[in-house]
């Protein structure tokens, strides 16, 4: 494990997770939202384990609210990373190493069906068009997010095409759009050979929302590393789970399953282990297979916001919702406000 190799400046690389030690009444309300969260976790894991797990589910709840209740009265740094790593702790320990399985199976499900759909909408649309609907794709399923309670409310009886027809229109919060379709828009091949994609949730997010993106960027001539999480952790999913769905989709897309045939599409872990994105320490996996790629791509909350303001030696995108208020507040936004951020390194 080491530093991401792309990172343009490794000894500097610090992560946006802001640190919770400076105000009280903002630790404990993140203190508040990890607990109601780690309750989301649980209740999940009681669907995926069943009855035999009980005692398991028990025990993680009580090392769980022990951790919060020292937590709230240290006063040493303490940041979202570190509380992820506290929850996913008490969660691995008692056996519940995957407490959303059952919920992202029966998402991958549900949105593999939908994927042809989406794909041919795609194709009805031409230039500058499809691209932003494209990006606008990922915002809209970054919304039908089941581990993020403010999304639920927001999406109940409505559909995907629904909330894609009612994308926040532009400019958004962080709006690079022009630059990226100019750059898009080119005649293919694409001017990067090769790009570094990491995808964060399961479900949606990635069904419809990442991978049109990545068939369009690889049957325009540029080959996709998708990185994703070694070990499962709230809906993020896995590099084993990544592979897996993009061969289902190839079933029910020629295009999609000529792009795996030919190479264009490959899989990586990358060493994390928790849904935010630390370029500190990923895998020599990921390292190797990103050495001569031109673009990295960040998809996702979990994976952009945290390094909303990372440099890279190549071109970066970075594209997500802002799918929880207290988050948006860090940015001086709003909940359900989009990013969509373009850096050309010359």
């Amino acid at each position: 494990m080491s530093h991401f190799c792309l990172l343009s400046d490794p000894g500097t690389y610090a992560s946006h997770d802001p640190v919770l030690v400076s105000d009280p009444q903002s630790r404990s309300k993140w203190l508040d939202f990890f607990q109601e969260q780690f309750e989301v976790a649980l209740k999940q894991a009681s669907s995926t384990y069943g009855r035999m797990y009980t005692r398991s589910i028990t025990a993680a709840r009580e090392q769980f609210a022990k951790s919060i209740v020292e937590l709230r009265q240290a006063t040493d740094k303490l940041s979202f990373g570190d509380l992820c790593v506290v929850r996913e702790a008490a969660l691995r320990q008692h056996g519940l190493h995957d407490p959303f399985g059952q919920m992202k199976t029966r998402e991958k499900v549900a949105w593999t069906e939908l994927y042809p759909k989406v794909v041919r909408n795609n194709r009805m649309l031409q230039g500058n068009g499809r691209y932003k609907n494209l990006i606008a794709g990922i915002f809209a399923a970054g919304l039908f997010d089941p581990t993020a309670p403010e999304m639920e409310e927001l999406t109940d009886k409505r559909d995907f095409f629904e909330e894609l027809n009612d994308s926040p229109p532009r400019p958004w919060l962080i709006d690079d759009f022009d630059a990226l379709a100019a750059d898009l828009s080119v005649a293919p091949p694409t001017k990067w050979s090769k790009a570094i994609m990491f995808v964060d949730n399961a479900g949606a997010e990635f069904v419809v929302g990442a991978v049109p993106l990545v068939r369009e960027l690889a049957l325009a001539g540029t080959k996709i590393v998708l990185a994703a999480n070694d070990q499962p952790c709230m809906g993020v999913i896995t590099a084993d789970e990544t592979a897996a769905v993009v061969e289902q989709l190839s079933l029910v897309d020629d295009d999609l399953a000529a792009l795996i045939q030919g190479g264009m599409i490959e899989v990586v872990g990358t060493g994390q282990t928790t849904p935010l994105l630390d370029l500190s320490s990923v895998s020599d996996e990921l390292n190797e297979a990103a050495q001569d790629a031109e673009l990295v791509i960040l998809e996702g909350m979990g994976k952009t916001i945290n390094n909303i303001n990372t440099a890279f030696k190549t071109d970066a995108l970075m594209v997500a919702m802002l799918k929880d208020s207290r988050i948006a507040s860090q940015l001086n936004g709003e909940l359900c406000d989009c990013v969509c951020k373009y850096v050309v390194r010359r």
